[in-house]
């Protein structure tokens, strides 16, 4: 009867276990619910619309263009771009089921957090405990508001697929470690598919894969730190899960100066930077654990710099606390491992985006793995409560997630609607330039121009020194033909001293279609020049080859609308050497044929062909237009002959 008894009690333990999960989900996809129908927004534009590129994509070599057009490293990220090509292979296209495979991906997610956790939690409990304790944290992690721009930010899915394949990896190291101490060939066998297997996979979402054996030494060190292995495993196991941060300091090390010039683009330094993180990841901290609705989204640009230890006075403090935490952690280890693990894991999912690469200060899509770790610490104190707290904790335990799930759906909805969102970014972000340059751009992209001229100006009021805000005054003059020529002359000299922003290349097309337009009275060719000239003595911008090759290949454009076709192939020559990139050369050829002039043509056809072959697939992913090309040559040679 004990073994009936026994073993109904673990059925229905089992059955709860799957309510409460599928419980979680369907909470999840409700809070999420009013997101899924919003549109492509912000950076999914210029990340997805190469999906259109020369008519879709149509053929390998164009699918495979476009999963390497990823810049971010030196590997790109193909997987998560790959992945986005099961939701559309042109442009433009249908954002819901981009969005739908987003809601997909997290709740997928959310089921590896609960295998992981079970997993990680039996280490010091009982099985029944574990689940109890793992449903928890998969449940507070599906419907952390803190989540929302990972989930409903469809260029996000790059950090949902790295996250995916993070812990895929760590269920393989937990799975591994298990059977080492019995089974060391099995084990291993695990641990290295996971480490590289997982990683790669992880690594070719989003650099930030680069973080899963760091995740997983910090599990070596606190839950099974105190767990003895055989012979040389232990020394091994440590070596192998090092061994990536070797490989990570080395290659900053051997990048240090390009990484140090990355910075010339922000308006903080290194120092800065660094200074300013401590006081990120502990707002992070406190967004975990007491959730907020106001001051999420996307535009964090007015997030405070911080000048020195007590320029602030809370970068000081923050340091204090995460050397507080830290050093607790390092302290608690043998003693509550899971509390050590949670605050270890926080820190360590935070090490790169939070390090000295010239990366924006603020994103909550950080959060989308490091928030499971103080989840991990809390949950993991759950079963020391008293028998008091015990009873009323049901009571607390409902009314948290109720809260979690307001917040969340709060959040989610503005991403359902882009009025609302823009409305929401400039409630909540009064002090962002770019909130307000969404505003402008998107008045503008309804051809209210008159209405993007009065936002463009009330920003040049408040950030005089904007590059990118002067030049789409200059556009929108232009466009109602209001332009001046005292306007004009003003614009070029304050772009000689201005300074720099990622946003200028956005506003010189723009410019130069007005001007062959003849939309322009007071700005025409002659101005044009002047202007690329302006941005080309500018100090800054000179030294920043993007600016410098935009800013030169333009100017290209303009002098073959002219008709000055040498110095249109001179300029072109310039921006390719600031910033080589295939469709440069090809706009050469297809200029030259048109001008008749074959052998030339050919001359850079040839440069062409040299281009991308560095690219880790080992071949011209344009191919296929170059051959079209040379066969466009050869038909011009033989009509001359």
């Amino acid at each position: 009867m004990q073994i009936l008894r026994d073993v109904s009690t673990n059925h229905r333990h089992r059955t709860g276990i799957l309510a409460g999960l599928i419980a979680a989900l369907l909470l999840t996809v409700l809070c999420y619910w009013p997101s899924l129908n919003g549109p492509f927004l912000f950076d999914d534009i210029p990340n997805l619309e190469l999906l259109g590129d020369r008519g879709g994509l149509t053929s390998t070599d164009k699918y495979i263009e476009f999963i390497t057009s990823a810049q971010s490293s030196p590997l790109g990220r193909p997987l998560s771009l790959a992945s986005f090509t099961l939701n559309g292979q042109t442009w433009p296209t249908d954002p819901r089921p981009f969005r739908i495979t987003n809601l997909l991906i997290h709740l997928v997610n959310g089921l590896l957090v609960f295998s992981l956790t079970r997993l990680i939690f039996s280490t010091v409990y009982t099985r029944e405990t574990a689940e109890n304790l793992a449903l928890l944290c998969a449940t507070l992690w599906l419907l952390h508001p803190l989540l929302v721009s990972t989930t409903a930010y469809i260029v996000q899915r790059m950090t949902q697929l790295g996250g995916l394949f993070t812990l895929a990896g760590l269920l393989c190291y937990m799975r591994g470690r298990s059977y080492l101490p019995t089974k060391p060939q099995r084990g291993w066998t695990w641990i290295i598919a996971g480490m590289g297997i997982c990683g790669a996979l992880a690594l070719l979402s989003k650099e930030t894969g680069i973080l899963l054996p760091f995740y997983a030494l910090v599990i070596e060190l606190t839950v099974f730190g105190s767990i003895r292995l055989e012979g040389r495993h232990r020394p091994a196991l440590i070596a192998v899960l090092a061994m990536p941060l070797i490989v990570l300091i080395a290659y900053l090390a051997w990048g240090w100066g390009q990484l140090m010039q990355s910075f010339e683009i922000r308006d903080f330094t290194l120092y800065e930077r660094l200074l300013t993180q401590a006081v990120v990841v502990v707002d992070y901290l406190r967004q975990i654990v007491f959730p907020q609705l106001s001051g999420l989204g996307i535009f964090h640009d007015d997030y405070a710099v911080s000048k020195g230890l007590l320029d602030p006075a809370i970068t000081l403090i923050s340091f204090l606390v995460i050397a507080a935490l830290v050093s607790f952690a390092a302290w608690s280890r043998k003693r509550w491992p899971l509390v050590s693990l949670g605050i270890l894991w926080f820190f360590v999912g935070h090490s790169f985006e939070a390090g000295p690469i010239s990366l924006e200060l603020y994103f909550e899509h950080r959060n989308y793995l490091p928030l499971l770790g103080p989840l991990i610490a809390i949950c993991s104190l759950l079963p020391l409560l008293s028998q008091k707290l015990r009873r009323i904790f049901p009571l607390i335990l409902i009314m948290f997630i109720s809260m979690e799930c307001f917040l969340t759906w709060q959040s989610a909805a503005p991403w359902g609607n882009e009025d609302r969102l823009m409305q929401t970014a400039l409630v909540e972000h009064p002090d962002s330039l770019r909130a307000q340059q969404y505003v402008a751009n998107k008045y503008i992209s309804r051809g209210q121009y008159q209405e993007a001229l009065a936002v463009q100006q009330g920003l040049a009021a408040k950030y005089p020194e904007h590059t990118s805000t002067r030049l789409s005054i200059l556009n929108l003059s232009c466009l109602l033909n209001v332009a001046t020529d005292d306007q004009v002359r003003t614009t070029l000299m304050f772009l000689e001293h201005s300074s720099f922003d990622t946003q200028i290349a956005g506003f010189l097309g723009p410019l130069l279609s007005n001007v062959a337009a003849g939309s322009c009275d007071a700005f025409g060719f002659a101005e044009i020049d002047e202007l690329f000239d302006a941005l080309l003595r500018n100090s800054t911008m000179a030294k920043i080859s993007a600016s410098r090759g935009a800013a030169h290949y333009f100017k290209g454009v303009a002098y073959q609308q002219s008709g000055n076709l040498t110095g249109a192939l001179e300029q072109l020559d310039l921006s390719y050497e600031a910033k080589p990139e295939i469709d440069i050369r090809l706009q050469e050829i297809v200029w030259l044929l048109d001008a008749g002039r074959p052998d030339e043509a050919q001359r850079y056809l040839i440069l062409a062909r040299q281009h991308g072959k560095e690219n880790f697939l080992g071949r011209n992913v344009r191919e296929a237009d170059l051959n079209i090309l040379q066969q466009r040559i050869d038909e011009a040679r033989q009509a001359i002959q």
